[in-house]
């Protein structure tokens, strides 16, 4: 009996240290994700003028870069002269020490290299120096943990959050992290509130894993392009299927029969495998000479554009 209580003391303070954590750390770099994020110009005057979306995922694939592995980033969404189309940039994670790192992929401000994009170890109190994509120019890059907490996701999951403030600069560059998703400014933008000036913001609209919608902004949509007052949102005017397909994906886009409509094959990669026109209302595409695996199709028209469809090609 004594050596029975003894064993249960022992199991109980091996317990001990584990007990503060309510979950496991959830890995960043997942090629199962992708961030929708609006890219919002203002007017002079400070009135919004456009909004335009940006689809953000890890590619499958990785690359070697200076004997380092890393992913590659794509955006197939729509892009402008801050963030292009294809791959953007490389992405690697210590999952031990929870760091994220990136590397531009081309020279634009500044030379390439690994840069810390995340730090999801820190805690209340803690500092750290993080650089988003193209290191939001003027902006400081000193943050500050002021609190964490939690978020439930549309799933009902929990994730971890950390709110960032900056050590230098205005109040309103604060952020807010969550676990596995990253900054509410988007993938690449930690801190990333504005950039240099009012005239752009940057904000995450929506966030899926495994094709799992678990995180929507206060709007009701995942793809905005709106342009001087008109808004077009056919999220919900779409479908394509069969998805996975084996011959053909079939589209039907609900416009009118006259407004033809171009579609652009993306590989899970980044690159660009085939593109179309039809002025049909219903739109038959060829993917039987696809290798078996996930693909990104843009669909745009002289009405409107959407750019937030995946599909599987299968045997």
């Amino acid at each position: 009996m004594k050596n029975k209580f003894i064993l249960l003391l022992l199991l109980a303070a091996i317990d001990l240290p584990f007990s503060g954590f309510s979950q496991e750390y959830v890995p960043f770099a997942d090629t199962t994700k992708d961030w929708n994020v609006t890219f919002t110009g203002y007017s002079y005057g400070g009135s919004v003028a456009t909004i335009n979306t940006m689809k953000l995922h890890i590619s499958s694939s990785d690359t070697i870069i200076n004997d380092t592995a890393y992913y590659k980033v794509i955006n197939t969404g729509q892009y402008n002269f801050f963030l292009p189309e294809g791959i953007i940039g490389f992405i690697r994670e210590d999952t031990a020490g929870r760091k994220v790192y990136f590397r531009e992929s081309t020279y634009a401000f500044y030379t390439p290299k690994d840069r810390l994009l995340y730090d999801f170890s820190i805690e209340q109190g803690d500092t750290t120096e993080i650089f988003g994509l193209h290191h939001c120019l003027t902006h400081s890059n000193a943050y500050r943990v002021s609190s964490t907490g939690t978020i439930t996701l549309l799933n009902g999951e929990e994730r971890k959050t950390w709110q960032m403030i900056p050590l230098a600069g205005s109040p309103v560059e604060a952020d807010q992290w969550i676990e596995g998703i990253g900054s509410l400014n988007g993938l690449l933008f930690p801190g990333c509130y504005e950039l240099s000036t009012i005239s752009i913001s940057l904000d995450l609209l929506c966030y899926y894993e495994g094709g799992v919608n678990l995180y929507l902004s206060q709007g009701d949509t995942c793809y905005i392009d709106y342009t001087t007052g008109l808004e077009t949102n056919l999220h919900s005017n779409i479908k394509l299927y069969p998805n996975p397909t084996k011959d053909f994906l079939f589209l039907e886009l609900y416009e009118k029969t006259d407004n033809c409509k171009h579609y652009t094959i993306f590989s899970a990669d980044g690159l660009k495998i085939s593109e179309g026109k039809s002025c049909n209302e219903k739109v038959s595409i060829p993917v039987s000479h696809l290798r078996n695996g996930i693909y990104h199709i843009n669909i745009f028209s002289k009405l409107s554009s959407i750019n937030n469809k995946t599909f599987i090609k299968t045997d």
